[in-house]
């Protein structure tokens, strides 16, 4: 078995005026609204927009844009946004920005190296757009007020920490392929070491083009012929025709489930709220109360849902556009959870081949609250670790890479022109049912591709089920089962007891280091009877939360 390594970073005193991340504070407790990112200086934005007046939508949208400053290896401009969000009055709404491929997209023009990385990669940019859009129509500050953190950070610089030094050192290489994104995210050709401060001038400059005149700006006018230029230039696909055909996000409602007292919301396809509702139904079926079981069993249980709920999405994977209501009802119908609860029982689960490569994935998630009764969870990403590696140099920000997730073989999501790519991202909502209303009690969300799902599974049920804190659920050791029957586990869970039970149904067990960052980074915010909040921002990541 692999055993997993945790690198340790040297720390440099931060340079004056540096934003500096203030690690040690994962979990908040407020009464006036909440925040909880994956970086610290985004939590600073969503709790300053909050202190200003701003509502919860105003702050996830600020710390979103911050993000995209302060975490470019997981989100940015060039990449896409999901945001479920539940108002004051009690609607659920999902704003859905999941992107689409170009119009020039084929198998004959985009290769499988081509798919992974470099211009050809990008489908098209929708957090600009989603962002927006959600902070326009739910926000009460005005566009440049929720903006100007990012413009701030990006100008000022923020303090580079041993994670992002890590990560910007695993990908030098790549970034160094094109100009342009070795000289964006790399220091004279090599990783920004721990402590350094990380200043971006072209992307502030892009974010202030966009405060001042809008995101309609970044496909329809002067940042669209921006882009559609670096494309052209670079043998990219995407033109300014297909910018100026992005019609903006999807506005739904959200896919639900009743879970015991509960409900659970989270969003549909292409993204993959319903395979976390799914794993929630199907634990349902295998334990009704955990908190009396062994812990041997509950990670034993984790790693057959994961794997089930991902195995059952290999072989009845539908198209967005074919995702009608009463189909996810179908897929999410106690008959069809029943059948799949007696596979695991009888084993009778085949391994299905070929399906162990899962590379890290990147994305970045964030909660907000606030006092009124508005709750946001948002997911954006570029993809993989730094998207396609490269970047567009005037602007300042890397392009996704999507398209890797397209299939070259008849599929729903199969590559080509127009596509939608597949996605893990699962924002999720839990509301307490009650005679005069649902009240919600948790908002939650993940990175870290498919551990996202494993991820959020394990700290509902750890807070629902098993009576833990917030906190408790999110730094337990972590489980996650793969399609081929093998198994990540996390120490210090690997106990002689738990591997004993997990190599009767799986064929192997990799071990890795305690809080691994690999096994997902979740950002949680708990709604407490009393009205006040508590935050927790996953160890495994750089991020804090902040109460007011």
């Amino acid at each position: 078995m692999k055993k997993g390594l945790i690198q340790s970073a040297e720390t440099t005193p931060p340079a004056p005026g540096a934003r500096t991340a203030q690690r040690g504070h994962p979990q908040a407790v407020g009464a006036g609204g909440m925040a909880t990112t994956a970086f610290p200086s985004a939590s600073e934005a969503a709790a300053g927009i909050l202190r200003a007046g701003g509502n919860a939508i105003d702050a996830a949208v600020a710390a979103a844009w911050a993000l995209s400053v302060c975490e470019p290896s997981g989100s940015g401009l060039g990449g896409q946004t999901t945001i479920l969000i539940r108002l004051a009055d009690g609607t659920l709404r999902v704003i859905d920005g999941y992107s689409r491929a170009p119009e020039a997209v084929s198998k004959k023009r985009v290769s499988r190296k081509d798919q992974l990385r470099g211009f050809r990669a990008c489908t098209i940019p929708t957090t600009p757009a989603t962002l927006e859009f959600a902070q326009k129509r739910y926000g009460v500050l005005p566009r440049a007020a929720v903006m100007e953190p990012a413009i701030r950070l990006a100008e000022e610089g923020y303090v580079v920490t041993g994670l992002q030094h890590r990560q910007m050192k695993m990908c030098r290489k790549a970034l160094l392929a094109t100009d342009a994104a070795g000289r964006l995210f790399l220091k004279a050709r090599r990783a920004y070491r721990t402590g350094e401060v990380f200043r971006q001038p072209e992307l502030a400059a892009t974010l202030r083009r966009l405060a001042q005149v809008g995101t309609e700006d970044f496909y329809r006018g002067r940042l669209a012929e921006a882009i559609a230029e670096d494309m052209r230039q670079n043998g990219g696909l995407i033109t300014k025709a297909d910018l100026a055909e992005y019609e903006g996000p999807r506005e739904c409602e959200p896919l639900a489930i009743v879970y015991g007292d509960y409900r659970v919301f989270s969003v549909a396809p292409p993204s993959g709220g319903v395979l976390t509702l799914l794993g929630l139904k199907i634990l349902e079926h295998l334990a009704s109360d955990e908190r009396n079981r062994p812990a041997d069993l509950w990670y034993e249980i984790l790693a057959e849902v994961t794997h089930a709920v991902f195995r059952d999405r290999k072989r009845f994977l539908f198209h967005p556009r074919d995702a009608a209501a009463a189909l996810l009802s179908q897929h999410l119908s106690d008959e069809r959870v029943c059948e799949i609860v007696e596979h695991i029982r009888a084993r009778r689960d085949e391994p299905v081949t070929g399906a162990d490569r899962e590379g890290p994935g990147e994305t970045t998630h964030l909660c907000t609250a606030d006092a009124l009764g508005n709750v946001v969870t948002l997911t954006q990403s570029v993809q993989s670790l730094y998207g396609a590696k490269v970047a567009n140099g005037r602007l300042g920000f890397l392009y996704n890479n999507y398209l890797s997730t397209c299939k070259r073989r008849p599929h729903p999501y199969q590559l080509d022109s127009h596509c939608i790519p597949l996605s893990n991202a699962s924002p999720t909502l839990v509301l307490k049912r009650g005679e005069n209303g649902d009240r919600p009690v948790l908002a939650i969300g993940a990175a870290g591709s498919r551990r996202i799902v494993s991820s959020i599974l394990q700290v509902i049920t750890g807070v629902l089920n098993r009576g833990m804190s917030l906190e408790e659920a999110v730094r337990m050791p972590r489980i996650h089962g793969l399609l081929g029957r093998k198994v990540y586990l996390e120490r210090p869970a690997a106990s002689e007891s738990l591997l004993r039970h997990l190599s009767r149904r799986f064929r192997g067990v990799t071990i890795k280091a305690a809080s691994s960052n690999f096994m997902g980074g979740v950002q949680g915010i708990q709604c407490r009877e009393d009205g006040t909040f508590v935050g927790m921002a996953d160890p495994r990541r750089d991020g804090i939360a902040i109460g007011l």
